[in-house]
């Protein structure tokens, strides 16, 4: 009971909360760097497992958000994993409503040998867009990025988590923008609604790298088969974003660089087939000034239940 309360109360926070949309940026909750101790699969040795997840935030001028995905992770080995993770977003607003597919992953996640109590895991991966970031409304005009399924870009992602005595967990990742296919023709003056304003232009966006660095802590209730892990985990925008003008002119998006700081709990319910049901809420505080790539999130909850076989 006393698990169940601490979680309503950081759910509660959460929807609370102004947050940047981590699941959205996309390395925050791969592999290793989302939950990784205490692997119910691994544990069970089973080799294969099947993630349905849901996520439901509420973003900038009350956009509503539902993003789904479909996850694959098969094990290799005691130290090779390859997982696969497919993506689609429903938004709605005052500005339209649109449904598209996102993106798609593909990550190695790489163990070596490591005493029982501490574990060191590698990560490297790529993501794909499966849509390039210009859905329109039904009036045919461009929506901005936080009604998009996908920001476009080709990705390279590489990261590292530490786990010390079953319990600190450390992480450092970096997502890098490779190929650049956005889209976007995205101008707020295009709508006479003033409140349009309060998205950024990003007709042909061109978006900058993140760094993370994570620091969490697991609470182990064994009769109940629950895991806790609140974390703290920031996010450094390296550079910043930039636009094209109506006049051809490359523009830089000010405020579009800087950090942004998340507190976020993951409760993790495993099952005795090794199946799991993890909840994750998060709230910020601290964010970036401009985050024209629609990750503004006012609160932000994620539903995923695995199939282990």
């Amino acid at each position: 009971m006393k698990a169940l309360l601490i979680l309503t109360i950081i759910i509660a926070m959460s929807l609370g909360g102004y947050a940047q949309g981590c699941s959205d940026a996309g390395f925050c909750s791969l592999g290793v760097l989302k939950n990784h101790i205490e692997d119910s699969v691994t544990v069970n040795q089973k080799r294969h497992a099947i993630d349905f997840g849901v996520n439901y935030g509420l973003g900038e001028q009350n956009t509503s958000t539902i993003n789904t995905y479909l996850q694959y992770q098969v094990n290799f080995n005691s130290r090779f994993s390859f997982q696969s993770k497919i993506t689609a977003t429903y938004a709605t607003g005052f500005l339209g409503s649109t449904f598209d597919v996102g993106d798609v992953y593909g990550t190695i996640n790489y163990a070596p040998k490591i005493n029982s109590a501490n574990s060191l895991n590698f990560i490297g991966g790529v993501k794909i867009p499966l849509s390039s970031g210009n859905d329109k409304n039904a009036a045919g005009k461009p929506l901005p990025l936080d009604y998009q399924a996908s920001i476009g870009t080709y990705d390279a992602i590489g990261g590292v988590n530490y786990i010390v005595n079953r319990k600190w967990e450390f992480d450092a990742a970096v997502q890098v923008p490779v190929i650049q296919e956005n889209k976007s023709t995205y101008f707020p003056e295009e709508y006479t609604d003033p409140r349009a304003l309060r998205f950024a232009p990003t007709n042909d966006f061109r978006r900058k790298s993140d760094l993370l660095g994570r620091i969490g802590y697991y609470f182990y209730l064994p009769q109940s088969a629950i895991t806790l892990k609140p974390s703290l985990s920031g996010i450094y925008h390296v550079g910043t974003d930039t636009y094209e003008n109506r006049f051809g002119d490359r523009v830089f998006i000010e405020g579009s660089q800087g950090f942004t700081l998340n507190g976020s709990i993951v409760a993790t319910k495993t099952f005795k087939n090794a199946n799991r049901f993890e909840i994750v809420a998060g709230t910020p505080f601290i964010v970036r000034k401009v985050r024209p790539d629609g990750l503004t999130r006012s609160g932000v909850i994620n539903f995923q239940y695995t199939i282990a076989f």
